[in-house]
């Protein structure tokens, strides 16, 4: 339940249901009528009183500000929505997209005898970037048990080839994205198009998006990584025409991100030259890009030596982070241990790395350029892990790939409520909770004082959370794609869809 229907109920329960704002005023006046005409002195002290709060909350809800009607929102959503799988609560599609101002569209059917009996479903990705997120569409969209994928990509990076194998999956891939379309092939037309990076896709692929566009027989999904892009006119201009067709669907890597982006997407009507018929209302997933890796061979003797060891993520740059400051609380834990304390410092970045001092030089590692699989083996070994967000967008409008890096691991995060709300998917027994008035330092010193059971049982927790993402990505990916195919093939036009998919085949 959203925060919109919340206050509908609210209003509901007043007697004033779906009347206009100006309607509710007037059914106040004839209150205050009945106030100074009807009813004993008690009566009117009760009407009067009900005014009174009738008002404070219309105004509340009408007037408040964004950020506290966000506050509220979530908070609504946390209390009211709650499926079976607690990780569902933040990520399930319907609930990050819905506005007020949507209109009622008619339900389509469950079931499809029209649809093809496999799925056809390509992943483009024209860039050199991103090999999580194409790792987590890989696993999620080829274990479906009736999708037939193929994967286009530049070439692998720092042997991510290796994530993919331990998959241990059946699709075609990785081809060269020049010959999507390009040969005979593969000039299989896909019923779904997997844009990665659809920001960038766009504009890389036109004439062959042109071409399936005409075709009318793909649905294109477009991964978003930074949802503020798509306030830009040209952006807008680009998935236009998939929109207009009623073919393409977004998926986000991050609830906040969704949201983002729905907020983006409702303002697109409003400040075009060339307006819609009917508001844009594409539909908006949350796809969280965690993906199973093959599990780190660490040694009982290698797990005690790193358990007193956290990792910080982020470019070695001193705008971001106070060194001096780190070093110094480095030091502190150092020197309140007892004996040999063998805690250390993890630094996973990139850029010039800052001056250590000799007292802490032996507990501080720069680790750079690591393939994936030593990097997610570096990150399981820890006890902690520090995102360090470039900037606070990170936290409204595009998603970091240092969150579900940390799942993917099973280590627990260092994270404020803040990250949480926005990163819903990330659940609190996952973390090393950061209190109001705390800063990570102070959450790393409880993490370092705990006990090795306790520790552990974080990890767990964290190691949980991943597999509850992984297993929900099938799942909804399964019955996204069945979404598709139903507006397809059993939508308005299913009839002369029908008819061309069989002139094709």
């Amino acid at each position: 339940m959203g925060f919109s229907s919340v206050k509908t109920g609210v209003m509901e329960r007043m007697g004033y249901g779906d009347e206009s704002k100006y309607h509710q005023l007037e059914s106040l006046g004839d209150a205050f009528d009945a106030l100074r005409t009807k009813g004993s002195r008690l009566k009117q002290r009760l009407i009067a009183g009900s005014i009174v709060s009738v008002l404070m909350i219309f105004m509340f809800l009408a007037f408040s500000p964004d950020s506290t009607t966000a506050s509220l929102r979530q908070e609504q959503l946390d209390k009211w929505w709650k499926p079976i799988d607690p990780t569902d609560a933040a990520i399930e599609s319907g609930v990050w997209n819905k506005r007020p101002e949507d209109e009622e569209v008619e339900a389509a059917p469950e079931s499809c005898d029209n649809g093809p009996e496999t799925i056809h479903v390509a992943i483009l990705e024209t860039v050199i970037a991103h090999d999580e997120v194409d790792a987590a569409l890989v696993h999620s969209l080829a274990s479906q048990p009736n999708v037939n994928l193929t994967f286009y990509q530049q070439y692998p990076r720092f042997g991510s080839e290796k994530i993919f194998k331990a998959f241990d999956l059946n699709y075609t891939g990785p081809i060269h994205p020049d010959d999507f379309m390009g040969t005979d092939k593969h000039t299989t037309i896909p019923d779904f198009l997997v844009l990665t990076t659809c920001e960038l896709a766009l504009r890389g692929a036109p004439k062959r998006l042109e071409a399936l566009l005409a075709q009318g027989k793909t649905r294109m999904i477009c991964v978003v990584h930074h949802a503020d892009h798509w306030a830009e006119e040209q952006r807008k201009s680009d998935i236009r025409p998939w929109v207009d067709a009623n073919m393409v669907e977004f998926w986000t890597l991050s609830p906040h991100t969704a949201t983002f982006l729905s907020n983006t997407i409702a303002a697109w009507d409003s400040n075009d030259d060339e307006p819609w018929d009917s508001p844009p209302s594409p539909p908006i997933r949350v796809f969280v890009p965690v993906f199973p890796i093959p599990k780190p061979n660490v040694t009982a003797t290698e797990q005690a030596n790193s358990d007193l060891s956290f990792a910080m993520q982020g470019d070695y740059d001193p705008h971001r982070r106070d060194y001096k400051h780190i070093f110094e609380r480095l030091g502190n834990f150092l020197d309140a241990g007892e004996g040999d304390r063998n805690v250390s410092m993890h630094l996973l970045g990139q850029g010039r790395r800052p001056d250590v001092p000799e007292n802490v030089a032996s507990h501080v590692f720069f680790d750079q350029g690591l393939k994936y699989i030593d990097f997610y083996g570096l990150l399981a070994k820890v006890s902690a892990v520090l995102p360090g967000f470039a900037s606070p967008e990170y936290l409204d409008r595009k998603a970091s790939s240092s969150v579900p890096a940390a799942l993917i691991a099973g280590t627990p995060l260092v994270a404020d409520r803040r990250l949480l709300s926005s990163y819903a998917y990330v659940e609190e027994d996952s973390v090393w909770l950061q209190e109001d008035g705390e800063n990570e330092f102070d959450v790393v010193g409880r993490m370092l004082s705990a006990t090795a059971e306790e520790r552990a049982e974080k990890s767990k927790h964290a190691k949980q959370n991943a597999q509850r993402i992984i297993q929900g990505n099938i799942r909804r990916v399964g019955e996204w794609l069945g979404e598709g195919i139903v507006n397809m093939y059993c939508g308005a036009g299913s009839e002369d869809t029908q008819d061309e998919a069989e002139a094709f085949s």
